[in-house]
């Protein structure tokens, strides 16, 4: 890229000004007071404008971008994989979608087409707020990679109490093949039998031999999903353990939570370096070491919270707004230390005692379950 002494409207450059994009557009260049002096109206790729005056002589600040042959070829891959992602995202009946009963809301549409698919080698955090429809996005994304070729096996890590749930938002919503991996998956070597899995963090954690089965070089993983990623933290070793083994042996890995911060930046930090290493530095060991508040870009990140999500139309917003107020703790209770053994054995009684079915029958119960105590 080299200087070519003019500019005109329309004509896209590389920037180094403080402030301004990398790359722009020019609005407006008019010549300066002095021969070779230019002063631009730019315009990025958000509709922004930016005023860059150069002074004569100066080819380093706003330099055209020309057809040389000279550009690093990864970064024209890189930008070619993003238009032709995005082209490929502009008509949704074409898409994973038409072949579902799944109807997203636009933030999904958004999070998806607009913010995983153009990334060739996904590597993000998501933590929209509880009931935005993480699962949605994570599904409707593994299916576009799927329909275009790029994923074949993918495994999802999530709390034992919602493997089954994934499997039944996939049979419901996104066409089925989801299966749950179980130990007995793995003592039948059944796991090559389907490409799609879900398996508890708990039993992975816990079970020396799924843990194994499911290590990235043997399954051969082309994405990897953690649901309620805020658990991977070192503060859970074995699901630490986990969470290291699977995400930074995937080459695509998506976490999931709408707690990543949890007030503690050394967690966020441990996260962040679960999505990516070579961006993200290991925090280390120590807790209590003082971390400047990091804010990852949209590359890897994408935070939105309920109040600002709205319809296609862009002005029906989705879920009603919300108040705080401050309330007054009510006051402490002391319990004597004579009195503890009375009070634990009333909480043992109601928790043990069925519910009365009418309520004249409170004393009765309450004497039969005396009566067994």
């Amino acid at each position: 890229m080299q200087h070519q002494g003019t500019f005109e409207r329309g004509q896209r450059v590389r920037v180094q000004a403080a402030g301004v994009p990398e790359f722009a557009t020019v609005r407006f260049a008019l010549a300066g007071d002095q021969s070779g002096a230019w002063d631009l109206i730019l315009v990025d790729d958000e509709d922004r404008r930016h005023e860059v005056n150069l002074a004569a002589g100066d080819t380093e600040t706003v330099r055209p971008l020309v057809s040389d042959g000279q550009a690093d070829s990864a970064r024209v891959l890189a930008a070619m994989w993003t238009q032709w992602m995005n082209a490929a995202a502009t008509n949704a009946e074409s898409s994973a979608m038409a072949a579902t009963p799944l109807k997203p809301y636009a933030h999904q549409t958004t999070a998806v087409y607009g913010a995983m698919l153009p990334q060739p080698l996904l590597r993000f955090l998501l933590c929209d707020e509880p009931g935005t429809g993480k699962t949605i996005m994570a599904g409707l994304y593994l299916r576009e990679m799927q329909r275009l070729g790029l994923i074949k096996r993918a495994i999802i890590v999530c709390p034992a109490n919602l493997a089954t749930k994934w499997v039944d938002d996939f049979q419901r919503l996104l066409g089925g093949g989801l299966r749950q991996l179980t130990s007995a998956t793995v003592r039948e070597d059944a796991l090559n039998s389907n490409d799609l899995w879900v398996v508890s963090l708990e039993l992975a954690a816990v079970n020396p031999a799924v843990q194994d089965a499911i290590r990235p070089d043997k399954a051969g993983w082309d994405l990897v999903v953690f649901d309620e990623a805020h658990r991977l933290t070192p503060t859970a070793a074995g699901y630490h353990q986990v969470g290291r083994l699977l995400a930074k042996n995937t080459p695509r890995t998506l976490l999931m939570t709408a707690t990543p911060h949890r007030g503690k930046e050394w967690l966020f930090r441990h996260l962040l370096h679960l999505v990516d290493p070579e961006i993200y530095p290991d925090p280390g060991n120590d807790p209590n070491i003082e971390l400047s508040a990091l804010r990852p870009g949209p590359i890897h990140f994408l935070r939105r919270m309920k109040e600002d999500l709205v319809d296609y139309d862009g002005t029906t917003r989705l879920f009603k707004g919300r108040t705080a107020h401050n309330h007054k703790p009510p006051a402490l209770v002391v319990i004597n230390l004579s009195d503890l053994h009375t009070f634990s054995h009333v909480i043992i009684l109601a928790v043990r005692c069925p519910r009365r079915s009418k309520p004249g029958d409170a004393s009765r119960q309450g004497e039969r379950c005396l009566s067994r105590h």
